[in-house]
């Protein structure tokens, strides 16, 4: 005669601890199915919907994924709830399972409380010559199926945050730099990492049909989720303006109308700079930039001078109509315009100052006359030096080069 099952008197309490441990739905399924053998019976099963027509299965020892209209019809009923019961015993018999598998015996089957997110279904069988589950037994496997569902629900949650998360990464990441005829184009972008590695800064270059680019690098006041789609609202706005006008000053002040929300009265605050570049017939660059309280672009001059371009103007959702200026900045051939955003000049140490904008212009005059895409990464690389480790606002960098004569020196 095999012995009675006798569940330990801290089951319950062994369980809520091992499947709160864990935001892993693979992980968690195969923990409840593990606990629940020999604890409630000799073999055990989870079965989850979590999407329309599909079903994910989990035993002892295997898992799978089958079409919901393919398991096993006694399975299929209990998710569907038929009978109205949460939990109830199954007779004597040789019952199905998903992945082809049966098992002869008697047991229970249990409804998990997350069925109105995912519905599911624990299985407990024991063999034949175990006793049948009593009305305190059944009562167990139901509480039993609380924390299970509980820990289905997190690890479901959070695999959809996940999901929603990495698409709206996706979707906010910058796009990669066009080329663009007689310039060099690099940049460096580095989100918060406490904000779901989702950046507010901007920094985008679009081309122009007749040749040329328009760009923007900016700061939407704010981190994370928030900031994140605000900028992607701007990249997206500069892909459709620049089909109406080529013109910095006009692009900023149509971005600071858009970034008033007469719906819900609530005003997206940004910095930014809005620039045009286009390479000159005899060599060199033009670049016409128009400010909204950003910080100052940095040029770097043949022979490793930095000339901070000063524009001004007012931050875009402070007023309408917005105020903004523009200038001109003429770069010779092998000459450089960095823009950047404040998480570079702002970027501190543990225990040290912030990086500063002195620091970042001894850097570029010691890189002048370097490729645009050596530069960007030596910026990126010395301020992640600088931070050592510490947490960080979001960091973006443009880099503008206009083509060095030919045989010029590269480095």
């Amino acid at each position: 005669m095999n012995p009675v099952l006798v569940c330990p008197p801290d089951f319950l309490l062994a369980a809520y601890r091992v499947l709160g441990q864990s935001l892993n739905l693979h992980r968690n399924a195969q923990s409840a199915v593990r606990l629940a053998v020999p604890a409630l019976a000799g073999a055990a099963a989870l079965i989850l919907c979590p999407g329309p027509g599909q079903a994910q299965w989990w035993t002892s020892a295997r898992s799978g994924e089958v079409p919901r209209g393919k398991l096993p019809g006694w399975i299929r009923a209990a998710l569907a709830g038929e009978d109205g019961a949460w939990a109830r015993t199954v007779g004597s018999g040789r019952w199905a399972l998903p992945g082809g598998t049966d098992h002869d015996g008697h047991g229970a089957i249990v409804r998990l409380p997350s069925d109105h997110l995912c519905p599911g279904v624990l299985v407990l069988l024991r063999d034949p010559d175990r006793p049948v589950f009593d009305e305190a037994e059944l009562a167990l496997a139901g509480r039993y199926a609380e924390p299970v569902g509980r820990a289905v629900t997190a690890a479901l949650l959070h695999r959809d945050q996940v999901r929603v998360a990495d698409a709206l990464r996706a979707a906010v990441r910058p796009a990669p730099l066009p080329s663009v005829a007689g310039l060099e184009l690099a940049s460096a972008y580095r989100p918060a990492r406490e904000a779901m590695h989702m950046s507010g800064d901007i920094v985008h270059v679009e081309p122009l049909a007749g040749g040329g680019a328009l760009c923007i690098v900016g700061d939407v006041c704010g981190k994370g989720v928030d900031a994140a789609v605000a900028g992607g609202r701007l990249r997206q706005s500069l892909r459709i303006l620049r089909r109406l006008t080529e013109q910095p000053l006009d692009i900023l002040s149509v971005l600071n109308d858009a970034s008033f929300d007469a719906g819900s009265g609530a005003t997206q605050f940004t910095t930014a700079v809005v620039g045009s570049m286009r390479a000159a017939p005899d060599g060199g660059a033009l670049l016409r930039l128009a400010a909204g309280g950003h910080l100052p672009p940095l040029v770097v001059r043949q022979g490793g001078r930095v000339e901070p371009v000063r524009i001004g103007g007012m931050m875009l959702g402070a007023d309408l109509p917005g105020h903004f200026t523009e200038t001109v900045v003429w770069l010779a051939p092998g000459e450089t315009c960095v823009l950047y955003t404040d998480g570079v000049t702002e970027a501190g140490g543990p225990e040290g100052p912030m990086f500063g904008q002195v620091r970042l212009a001894g850097l570029l005059a010691e890189y002048a006359g370097a490729p645009a895409a050596v530069l960007a990464e030596r910026i990126e690389q010395r301020v992640a030096d600088w931070l050592n480790g510490a947490e960080h606002d979001d960091i973006a960098v443009l880099v503008v080069r206009a083509d060095p004569p030919r045989g010029g020196d590269e480095r």
